[in-house]
């Protein structure tokens, strides 16, 4: 932008043409284009005025935190997930020497990522208490509660070698597939106990139970298992949400089959049930 510092004269100066150029209007001696033409007319700057300075200056000043910056971006190419872009970028970066006073943040995406981290784990303690809660009330037995949380953890059994055989980053798409998941495994486990608790109440012998309760149960947990690893299957190439769906897709299948085998063994653990001699498998 050029800044233009013009003396007093000027004003007079376009004062008395603009007057001149009225009356000569009312006279008929000149049209309106004619006029216009001569008002908009390219002249000299040093004709209409003295001492004139020019200088540049910047239009815009960029600043973040009341601190000028400068901005830097760029879009990921199609099929592209910005997380990879940025795992490979990041070290590159903040390998520059910055000159003193210089300092380097990442924004856009990033800093958004960033922050629903924060968002999402400070609710995190939040829903774990209310699932402890949930599942007490419904047990209402501390080891029911405490066998269905242990489970949890085997799901990451499956997780991270597919994570790492696909290259696929553990991106904010997979935490939210992976809490998800959570819901999901507790949902199986539950159903699982609730079966050896109803027959346990029905007076079956407690190593029956569980046998029978495992049997029972393997198909309903494995089709409603699979309903959802089917339904993740198209988006394990989709660049956004592929993450999401590597954790449900590896972490249910892994997840449901240790249920099915470790949950009945630590029931029996936890319990101190004993295989008795006979054993009635019903239909």
């Amino acid at each position: 932008m050029y800044n233009v510092h013009l003396t007093h004269s000027l004003l007079c100066f376009e004062f008395v043409e603009f007057t001149l150029n009225i009356g000569r209007v009312l006279q008929g001696t000149a049209t309106p284009d004619d006029i216009t033409d001569n008002m908009f007319r390219t002249i000299p700057l040093s004709q209409i005025t003295n001492n004139e300075r020019v200088k540049w200056e910047e239009t815009s000043v960029a600043r973040y935190d009341g601190k000028r910056a400068i901005k830097v971006q760029c879009d990921p190419l199609a099929g592209e997930a910005p997380g990879e872009i940025l795992s490979e970028i990041q070290d590159r970066f903040e390998q520059i020497e910055l000159p003193a006073g210089y300092s380097l943040k990442w924004l856009g995406e990033q800093k958004l990522q960033n922050s629903a981290f924060e968002n999402i784990f400070g609710f995190v303690p939040i829903a774990l208490v209310l699932i402890v809660l949930i599942l007490v009330w419904l047990f209402n037995d501390m080891r029911k509660v405490l066998l269905v949380i242990l489970c949890l953890p085997f799901a990451f059994i499956g997780i991270t070698p597919l994570l790492l055989v696909t290259g696929t980053p553990f991106t904010f798409m997979g935490i939210i597939g992976a809490m998800g998941l959570m819901g999901m495994l507790i949902k199986n486990s539950i159903v699982l106990v609730d079966e050896i608790t109803r027959l346990t109440k029905e007076g079956m012998v407690p190593y029956d139970a569980v046998i029978n309760s495992t049997v029972n149960r393997t198909r309903p947990v494995i089709m409603a298992s699979a309903t959802t690893i089917l339904g993740m299957l198209p988006l394990l190439f989709d660049p956004m949400y592929s993450s999401l769906a590597v954790v449900v897709v590896a972490g249910l299948t892994a997840g449901t089959i240790i249920t099915l085998i470790l949950l009945p063994i630590f029931y029996s653990l936890f319990f101190k049930i004993k295989k008795t001699s006979l054993i009635n498998i019903y239909e």
